[in-house]
């Protein structure tokens, strides 16, 4: 009996998006084949990034200097392309591609930022590899937030009080990630 492999084109992957905050309840504009799923890596993450050119709330990104050790989530998309995956992450994130980081298991090939120890980047190998999946795709945002303390970023989250529709807006993004995420920071304890 003859089986076809349909991996014989080398632009046909089976592809997973990493994520570990907003993606994880709101993918618009990302195909998913699967929901979202917990894996058994963990990274360091934290709410270090200021969005909106510094004036918007806090997000949740890569942060091996301040961050936490907190599990990250995979979902299948249904492209099967890296190329249309990367772009379709890099338009929902609204940012430029060297922040969408990959591996491409198949041809070695790969972007990603220092902020990833290649601890980590083996462990996104080898669940892809477990996994059966040809490539891996992140957002790979930096931290912006300058001079970054639990007790400077509680007091930017505090300052945000007189804008209540952008204050409501940081408490809720805080609040869904441990729901959604089970994202737990000194951060985050502060807002349960």
């Amino acid at each position: 009996m003859k089986t076809k492999n349909i991996y014989l084109n080398k632009n046909i992957m089976k592809i997973a998006y990493f994520a570990w905050g907003s993606l994880l309840w709101d993918s618009e504009g990302l195909d998913l084949q699967t929901p979202w799923k917990k894996t058994n890596i963990r990274i360091h993450l934290n709410f270090s990034r200021i969005s909106d050119n510094g004036k918007g709330r806090l997000t949740l990104v890569i942060d091996n200097i301040n961050g936490v050790s907190n599990p990250i989530y995979y979902a299948i998309t249904k492209d099967t392309n890296l190329n249309n995956a990367i772009h379709n992450l890099k338009i929902r994130e609204g940012t430029i591609p060297k922040y969408i980081g990959y591996i491409n298991l198949k041809n070695e090939n790969y972007r990603y930022s220092d902020r990833l120890t290649q601890k980590d980047i083996q462990k996104f190998k080898s669940f892809a590899l477990k996994n059966k999946i040809d490539a891996v795709v992140w957002t790979d945002l930096y931290p912006n937030f300058k001079n970054f303390s639990t007790n400077n970023a509680l007091k930017y989250i505090e300052s945000k009080k007189n804008d209540m529709l952008l204050y409501s807006k940081i408490i809720e993004y805080i609040n869904l990630c441990y729901i959604h995420g089970n994202i737990r920071t000194p951060i985050t304890k502060k807002f349960l």
